[in-house]
């Protein structure tokens, strides 16, 4: 876990230090938040699975309102299954999934300081962790995908200049596991598999005031 802090640390400070160049004709910033996630096709649901984000960003306005934004950051998926919470029984499952994720996304703003976006994003795994029953297995009979691809789809608001509060949901376009996982796989387009679905409530600080 010390090694996968190290590495997020280190992709993101590479990202965020040309920020700097740039900062005549594009705005940066950095951005924080929470999710909600399950796992599609694992014959489990709920959005039971908490986790976070965090990572920094690249804006460039093409016009009065259309802009395009550039993130490069980490993000928790997975899924989880409690125990009964009046009996304390039942079965247990977890699934902590590590991604670097990297959105290209299409933001048009109105209304002054309301926006809506889309775009894909490319995750690559950084690490995995599993537990059913509280055991971590001795080995994940089908892996994950080293690199996979979600589509996102967001809201946001400007509170101020600088800062804004916004709303996505995050769902797989590729399966995360191969079509050769039986056990409760969804099938979407032409695809079988287990799909991250996600969503996230997150802030972004604009290094510079945005422009109107």
């Amino acid at each position: 876990m010390k090694n996968l802090w190290m590495k997020i640390t280190i992709i993101i400070m590479l990202f965020c230090l040309p920020l700097a160049v740039f900062a005549q004709r594009f705005n940066g910033g950095m951005l924080a938040g929470g999710v909600v996630s399950q796992v599609d096709g694992d014959n489990y649901g709920g959005y039971n699975k908490y986790g976070f984000l965090g990572g920094g960003f690249v804006s460039l306005k093409v016009s009065p309102h259309s802009s395009f934004m550039l993130e490069m950051e980490y993000i928790q998926k997975g899924a989880r299954v409690n125990a009964d919470s009046i009996t304390n029984t039942g079965n247990t499952y977890l699934t902590r999934l590590h991604y670097l994720e990297i959105p290209l996304l299409y933001q048009y703003t109105f209304a002054n300081r309301l926006q809506v976006e889309v775009g894909p994003a490319v995750d690559v795994l950084l690490g995995t962790h599993v537990e059913i029953n509280g055991i971590e297995p001795p080995y994940i009979t089908v892996p994950y995908r080293p690199v996979t691809l979600s589509g996102i789809a967001g809201f946001s608001c400007f509170i101020t200049d600088h800062l804004k509060a916004g709303l996505r949901a995050n769902y797989s376009l590729l399966s995360i596991r191969s079509a050769g996982y039986v056990y409760g796989q969804r099938k979407i387009l032409f695809e079988a598999g287990q799909y991250n679905n996600v969503l996230s409530l997150a802030l972004s600080w604009y290094f510079k005031p945005r422009d109107h």
